[in-house]
């Protein structure tokens, strides 16, 4: 199971718009709502919203019984401001995912686009876009 060209470039211009509106640690109801509608194209057995703050989970379910494998990525960005001039730098003054979150939320979007074609043969996977992590006050709240 392989991702396609035009997974690719929807994928790569959802990382792009999570990049140009990137949020600090307790502020990240817009990237959670991108995020959320996201996964709801990717059909998630279980959508979990509202994790420690603005925290989601997409959980994806197997036939059989099994262990249970949480993939996890970071979903706020530094209040750094963004130097350049790339056409999706950020539009929030101040404030950048130079910390590569964006590229992290989009690589578990991936997953759940992948595991949308074919659920796991036994247990889950829970696909987690956490909150709060370069505070880290977002793991011991979710």
């Amino acid at each position: 199971m392989t991702l396609t060209n035009a997974d690719i470039t929807e994928l790569t211009a959802l990382r792009r718009l999570l990049h140009q509106h990137p949020e600090v640690s307790g502020q990240e109801q817009g990237t959670a709502g991108r995020i959320t509608d996201a996964l709801l194209g990717y059909s998630p057995d279980r959508l979990l919203t509202g994790l420690g703050g603005h925290g989601v989970a997409a959980v994806y379910q197997g036939q059989d019984h099994g262990p249970t494998i949480l993939f996890r990525c970071e979903l706020d960005a530094l209040p750094i401001t963004e130097q350049g001039n790339l056409p999706h730098r950020s539009t929030v003054p101040g404030t950048g995912h130079l910390c590569g979150h964006d590229g992290h939320m989009t690589v578990l979007l991936a997953l759940a686009r992948l595991l949308s074609r074919q659920r796991p043969a036994r247990g889950r996977i829970v696909l987690l876009f956490q909150p709060a992590e370069e505070t880290g006050a977002g793991a011991e709240a979710v």
